[in-house]
Formats: C-alpha cells, sequence, structure tokens
C-alpha cells in the first residue's frame, strides 16, 4: 500500500494515487478512478482496473458528455446506474458506447464551500450494487480528497498572493530608487559648486538621507524576497578584497563629513578571489558597515579580512570583521540580538531590518555571526563562513 512517508501529501496527485490504492483493496470491483474537471473538460486523474481496462490515467472528454457530469449535476449524495446502455442519462454518451455495459456509482468531490474538483467513480459488470458500507467508504474518501484540494488551492492562493505584493513591492522599489538616484546625483553636483556653510551642511544631509534611504530599500526588496522564498543560492568567482573596497567607498563622503577613518585591513596571504555569492556578502557588509557609519560620530569604521585556513586548501573559513568607535550597546542586548531572530520585539529592542537580513543570508551560507560590545566603547561584529578558493586552470 502506498502511505506518506510523513504522514502528509505534497500534491493532489499523490492522495490521489493513496485512495485508488486503499480503495482497491476493500473493494472487488473492476474499475475504480478519479476525475478531476473545470466545467468544461473532465480528466482521468488517476485509475485502477482489475481485470478488463476500461479507463486510463490522463484520459479526457468534453464535462457535458462524461458520467462526471451526471455525477455532479445529481441532487443525491451519490448516483448509482444499474446498467449504462439502458439508463436514459447513460445510453446515448459516446463513453458508453466506448466501454459497453456496466453498473456504474459516482460520488462528488467537493471543498468545504461546496466547490465542485471531481468525482470517484466504479465501474463494474452490469446490475451489481455497492453495499451500504461500502458507500460510506467511497464518500469518505471522497470528503478526505476534498480536504486535500482545499489546502492545496490555499497554498497556490498563498503563493500567488504572496507574488503579487513581491511584485507590487518590486515596482514600487524601483520607481523610488530610480527618483533616489536622480536626486543623490543632483546633491553630488550642487556640493561641487560654490555654496555658502550653511547650504553645504543642507546638501549634506540631503546626501546622506538619500543614501540611508537607498539602503532601506534595499533592505526592504530583500526582506520581500526573504519571505516569499525566491533568493537564489549563486556561487561565481569574485574578488572579495575588490568587494570589500567598494562597500567602503559607498561611504567616503559621509565618513569624511563626520571626520571619520575608513580601512581596510587585509590579512589574507592568499589570492583575493574566491567562489561563492559576492551579492549576499556584499548586501551583509553594507549592512554592518551601515550600522557602524550611523552610530560612530568620532574614530574609526574598520572593515578586516581574516582566515584560519592553510595556503592553497580548497575551501576557506573566512572572518569578515566589520569594527567601530561608536556609542557601542550592551553585552546583554547584543547577544539577545545574535541569539534570536525578534526584528522588533520590545523585549529585545530593534536592531534593525538590515540586521535580520544578515542573519538570514548567514544562515543560508551555513555561517555564524558573532559580537563584542561595550556602551560608549564601540562594537565589534563578525561574520564566519566558508568560501571555495578558485583555481585557475592550467
Amino acid at each position: 500500500m502506498i502511505t506518506s512517508p510523513t504522514g502528509f501529501y505534497n500534491s493532489i496527485q499523490e492522495a490521489t494515487a493513496h485512495v485508488i490504492d486503499v480503495l482497491s483493496d476493500i473493494l472487488h470491483v473492476n474499475t475504480i478512478f478519479i476525475a478531476a474537471n473545470d466545467g468544461v473538460t473532465n480528466v482521468i486523474v488517476d485509475s485502477f482496473n482489475r481485470e478488463e481496462v476500461l479507463v486510463r490515467n490522463g484520459e479526457e472528454l468534453p464535462f457535458e458528455l462524461s458520467y462526471c457530469s451526471l455525477v455532479l449535476n445529481h441532487s443525491a449524495d451519490y448516483l448509482t446506474i444499474s446498467e449504462t446502455s439502458t439508463h436514459p442519462q447513460t445510453r446515448d454518451l459516446d463513453a458508453t458506447k466506448t466501454i459497453g455495459n456496466h453498473s456504474f456509482t459516482g460520488i462528488p468531490i467537493r471543498m468545504k464551500n461546496g466547490q465542485a474538483y471531481g468525482t470517484i467513480c466504479i465501474l463494474d459488470a452490469p446490475s451489481v450494487h455497492l453495499t451500504e458500507s461500502e458507500l460510506k467508504a467511497l464518500q469518505a474518501m471522497a470528503v478526505f480528497l476534498g480536504y486535500v484540494v482545499e489546502l492545496e488551492k490555499g497554498k497556490i492562493d498563498a503563493e500567488i498572493s504572496s507574488m503579487s505584493k513581491l511584485d507590487l513591492i518590486s515596482s514600487l522599489s524601483n520607481k523610488i530608487r530610480f527618483s533616489l538616484t536622480e536626486i543623490w546625483g543632483a546633491t553630488d553636483l550642487m556640493l561641487t559648486t560654490e555654496l555658502t556653510e550653511e547650504q553645504q551642511q543642507y546638501m549634506s544631509i540631503m546626501e546622506s538621507s538619500s543614501r540611508s534611504l537607498m539602503t532601506l530599500l534595499s533592505n526592504i526588496l530583500d526582506y520581500s524576497h526573504m519571505e516569499s522564498r525566491q533568493i537564489d543560492d549563486i556561487e561565481d568567482p569574485f574578488d572579495l578584497r575588490t568587494m570589500m573596497e567598494n562597500v567602503l567607498s559607498l561611504y567616503t563622503e559621509v565618513a569624511a563629513q563626520r571626520n571619520l577613518e575608513l580601512k581596510l585591513d587585509w590579512n589574507l596571504t592568499s589570492s583575493p578571489i574566491f567562489i561563492g555569492d559576492e551579492a549576499k556578502i556584499r548586501r551583509m557588509l553594507i549592512n554592518l558597515v551601515d550600522n557602524a557609519v550611523k552610530f560612530t560620530s568620532t574614530g574609526a569604521v574598520i572593515l578586516s579580512a581574516t582566515t584560519q585556513s592553510v595556503t592553497d586548501a580548497p575551501e576557506v573559513e573566512l572572518e569578515l570583521k566589520v569594527k567601530d568607535t561608536g556609542i557601542g550597546i550592551s553585552p546583554n542586548k547584543l547577544k539577545l540580538w545574535l541569539e534570536h531572530d525578534r526584528g522588533n520585539s520590545p523585549s529585545y529592542g530593534n536592531p534593525g531590518l538590515g540586521w535580520q537580513i544578515t542573519k538570514h543570508l548567514l544562515k543560508r551560507m551555513n555561517g555564524k555571526m558573532t559580537g563584542i560590545s561595550e556602551p560608549g566603547s564601540g562594537t565589534e561584529i563578525t561574520l564566519q563562513f566558508t568560501l571555495k578558493t578558485y583555481q585557475e586552470s592550467a
């Protein structure tokens, strides 16, 4: 007997196969089949033929010309016909002419709201009738399949809804990003002209705010992809050092305005070329550097890379650190942020959307995040994960 190994079904087809298997054991009839219809076409989803082959999986008929249409249009809980070749509803149907005279029993499969999915049907020798207990077994299986269909429909509706939300967020984000880019560009141009000190301060605020909004938009879009599970894992060669330099360069102007020093501390003796998901690593570093710059008014923000792996190993365990001399936070709060996935819980405070995205992306890479901090003494966050080394072909 076919059973689902977990007790659940991955699809309607898997559930119908199980029902056919069960019914073929308890009903000693020639043919059992489950059909689905959309009001236009009737399709055999699954079937069992004991001796004479009367129906096959995948066969289609116009709905109005099928036995199933009679079942679904019938007012009672089931339809029984003793001889299809003489019954006024079936004798002239092409199906009867094709398979000959048989007894027929059909049970509708409906969802809770009454909407029909299809039917469970029995074909056997003429004038053979099912017992009351056999009819109850058929009805129980029809109710069961109705629940399975409803769950599957709910799953599909949820996926469609999720996709619609993602499409809307993506569309809005792209439009806002385009406008922000124009504001950003105009602000940069204005800063190159002769301005009073007060005007320069205003323009610097606009430039900084535009940059923060751009980061927030990227995080919202990433979070939407996370929620809909539409983040792909990519493994391509990339230059880690160049990527880290580019991340720091995004904050050059903001750092200059605050007299902050941005430093790259590169401690790898091997090639900077690795194989992995550059976009994910870049997003994580941007989120951490953005936080570091935001909460550091004097001193420095240092981005460093180290590894304990031996040279020429096929994989390396990397440690990327973002260290700042900012306001810091209490060790207990940092510990809670590192250990729990609570984005906005009052008990844990709010580490921000970028923090949650970084933790999620790092988890997908089988990595971990650690950190140390003290109020007034800055913060150091470490990302640990494995990357493949890049070997040039000879």
